[in-house]
């Protein structure tokens, strides 16, 4: 008996320890039961990282999705990095931003892969980048493509507009029930530049009532948007615009999730 107990104290002490070692969990798309899905993309990297303190102050996560990666600096690739190190995804959003549906009309889907895809893949990873995603240019797709690219990524985002007088929550495709996210390759999503400009005036409230929707349903709406900016350069959402948007996901307790986050 008395040789039993020396085991006895082992086994407790191991079990202990190894409990201790196991890794916290943290909040994952397992967790959440509904969110909001912010998405940038291009490569108006100086412009996302200024915003670094604003996504801080609503604990927010976005994914941007870059293309034309070998024409960056190293500064620019710095700012990725200090993207991704606060809690931002990094995805790829192709070589040369070309319309896939054109290409592989003309050229195939092999050469697609080969000069669009896989060296884009390519140069994200070696730089400390593993991009989970992708983000057609133009929402160009098709369901031949989104196949082949899913071999590859976990998930990919096409994309929708507004028809005059049409309202967003009614844009079915951006919303995905929570439990559905898993089986679901390709995620829509709807463009949110300009919005409260003159361009687009009442896209603010429209965008607000899609994320009231979303979290009353169940579901994740998909956004995106370009630079970060008051003027541009290109398709811009202004700082104040994304700042409305941010606040108002924390003010219903809705989550900002990156690609990443999702199941």
């Amino acid at each position: 008996m008395r040789s039993l107990i020396p085991l006895l104290c082992l086994f407790l002490i191991t079990s202990v320890s190894l409990a201790a070692k196991k890794p916290t969990t943290t909040t994952t798309a397992k967790s959440f039961q509904s969110g909001v899905v912010l998405t940038f993309d291009d490569r108006y990297v100086d412009q996302w990282v200024q915003q670094i303190p604003l996504f801080k102050k609503y604990d927010a996560h976005v994914t941007f999705f870059v293309d034309h990666f070998y024409t960056l600096k190293p500064a620019q690739i710095a700012g990725l990095k200090k993207l991704q190190d606060a809690g931002h995804a990094i995805g790829s959003h192709s070589v040369n931003h070309i319309k896939a549906v054109d290409y592989v009309r003309t050229k195939g889907m092999k050469a697609y892969l080969q000069n669009e895809i896989d060296p884009s893949v390519k140069r994200l990873t070696e730089a400390g980048f593993k991009p989970t995603a992708f983000a057609y240019p133009n929402s160009s797709r098709s369901e031949e493509i989104d196949a082949a690219l899913l071999k590859t990524f976990r998930h990919l985002r096409g994309g929708t507009g507004l028809q005059p007088g049409q309202r967003m929550r009614d844009l079915k495709t951006i919303f995905t029930p929570v439990d559905q996210i898993d089986g679901r390759g390709c995620l829509i999503g709807t463009g949110i530049d300009y919005a409260g400009t003159e361009k687009r005036p009442d896209y603010l409230t429209e965008i607000k009532d899609a994320m009231d929707h979303a979290k009353q349903r169940g579901e994740i709406v998909v956004f995106y948007a370009h630079n970060i900016s008051d003027k541009g350069p290109g398709h811009h959402l202004q700082p104040r615009a994304l700042e409305e948007i941010l606040a108002h996901a924390q003010q219903i307790e809705l989550p900002t999730l990156t690609y990443d986050d999702l199941p």
